[in-house]
């Protein structure tokens, strides 16, 4: 089975459609996403009515979560707050209640999909240091947990003997998984990458190789600006994309 991991799309439609297309190219057979579907792009009903059809099963961001609790606000920068309070006059009643009815967690077969830590008091807490990873590794009850909300891509492993280490992704990354083992896979950003590379990011879990790789790829950044712009949405949110940052 090959299972395309996506995370943090940020209603970026371009950066999803070219994902899907890659992903096929690849021989995925199913979508699942680490939450932030919409937020900060210009597209958001665009990319929740992709997300039905296929479908792609998601767990809740914080953008995601914030649609239907304005106190979620309070944690945001000035630039994502006016993009959500945007967000949430452009979707749908039917798009809100989507939204509101995505899980925080979902574990499958042998890994686990969240969006920023695994943890029901703080689902929204970033996953980056080491010390970060200790009570996820201790928590999570599958071998594998794949997460975003930071935008970066890379991976923690832990071993046998609890020392953990962490590897970057910036230009893609493949790892063939071992038997004692643990994993966190950061899968990046498909449609805002911060990691200093603006190509976006997906992974893809293969069961039958039992490898994971994070995949680069380039879309259509142009386009993107353009209607963030048109829709009168802050500049940055528009020039970041073409640095990744």
């Amino acid at each position: 089975m090959k299972y395309g991991i996506i995370s943090d799309i940020h209603s970026n439609v371009e950066a999803l459609n070219a994902a899907i297309s890659k992903m096929e190219d690849k021989g995925v057979e199913s979508i699942i996403c680490c939450g932030d579907i919409v937020g900060y792009g210009p597209d958001p009903e665009e990319c929740i009515t992709i997300f039905k059809e296929l479908p792609i099963h998601s767990v809740i961001g914080n953008h995601d979560y914030a649609i239907n609790c304005i106190n979620e606000e309070q944690s945001f920068n000035t630039y994502a707050r006016l993009a959500i309070r945007w967000t949430r006059k452009k979707l749908s009643k039917n798009s809100k209640t989507f939204l509101k009815n995505l899980p925080f967690f979902s574990e499958q077969e042998n890994f686990t999909i969240f969006h920023g830590t695994f943890d029901e008091k703080n689902p929204f807490k970033y996953l980056i240091t080491a010390q970060d990873a200790v009570k996820n590794f201790t928590d999570i009850k599958t071998k594998i947990g794949f997460f975003g909300h930071s935008h970066v891509a890379g991976y923690f492993i832990q071993t046998k003997n609890k020392k953990i280490n962490y590897y970057s992704c910036i230009e893609g990354c493949k790892l063939t998984l071992q038997k004692d083992n643990q994993y966190l896979i950061n899968v990046g950003s498909v449609g805002q990458p911060r990691d200093g590379n603006p190509e976006a990011a997906f992974a893809i879990y293969d069961t039958s190789g039992n490898t994971i790789e994070i995949v680069r790829f380039q879309y259509d950044i142009e386009s993107v600006y353009k209607k963030i712009i048109k829709a009168h949405l802050p500049n940055f949110l528009g020039d970041r994309l073409f640095s990744g940052v």
